[in-house]
């Protein structure tokens, strides 16, 4: 966890922000912090009215008051949500700028993951698949239907019911030939790096159809062990 709770040092938080704006709708919740920051820096928050105040904005950000607070203040209202435009990135795929925020963005958001199941029809009994996907809150729907623009394939699929979004790539030939080579050009950060190179070496032993052989197998059940939540 990287946390700043200093007043004076999320000053320099808010300038980042300012001069490099968030592309999802959690803008929104930055214009909402920032709000907040104005009323404990002016000290308003030590006052009733201003204290409410600060409240109903908590009560708007993320996910809303927890239950104690709600106990604490059954009367508070939450403060309308700023209203952000639909982030679509579409119209400029070859704006490195942007390439490299999707890198970042699939950094923290993204997925790398090999799917294994029984097959009856696979010699082996095991069938492989790679699958590489960013998953988000519906109300960026917009955001993530840009994806397939800036890639050049993939599946974009809402599930209304659990408020969710999904950008998927499956195809091997996608994987292999534009997802693997745009993020060797525009690298992911940090321990899904790891992920990343675990997938694309499954991905260069499906390619040569070694996952058909015993050895090959073996070797991205291997692969797969150790990736995701099961990095050690």
């Amino acid at each position: 966890m990287f946390q700043i709770t200093k007043l004076g040092d999320l000053v320099f938080i808010l300038e980042h922000f300012k001069l490099y704006p968030l592309k999802t709708h959690k803008y929104a919740d930055y214009l909402l912090f920032k709000k907040a920051f104005e009323i404990i820096k002016n000290k308003k928050h030590l006052t009733i009215e201003g204290l409410q105040e600060l409240i109903s904005i908590r009560a708007s950000l993320n996910k809303g008051l927890p239950d104690r607070l709600k106990k604490a203040f059954p009367s508070i209202k939450p403060v309308l949500r700023p209203e952000v435009s639909n982030i679509s990135i579409e119209k400029i795929p070859n704006n490195s700028n942007i390439r490299h925020w999707v890198a970042g963005f699939v950094s923290g958001e993204g997925t790398f993951f090999i799917h294994t199941s029984k097959s009856k029809t696979h010699k082996l009994g095991i069938s492989v698949a790679l699958n590489f996907f960013v998953v988000q809150n519906i109300r960026d729907s917009y955001l993530l239907a840009s994806f397939s623009q800036i890639f050049g394939c993939g599946y974009f699929n809402i599930v209304e019911k659990s408020g969710i979004v999904t950008f998927s790539v499956r195809n091997l030939s996608d994987i292999t030939d534009k997802i693997i080579p745009f993020f060797e050009e525009y690298n992911i950060q940090g321990v899904k790096a790891k992920d990343f190179n675990d997938f694309k070496k499954a991905s260069i032993l499906m390619k040569s159809k070694l996952h058909i052989t015993k050895e090959g197998l073996d070797n991205i059940l291997l692969i797969k062990s150790k990736m995701n939540f099961n990095r050690g």
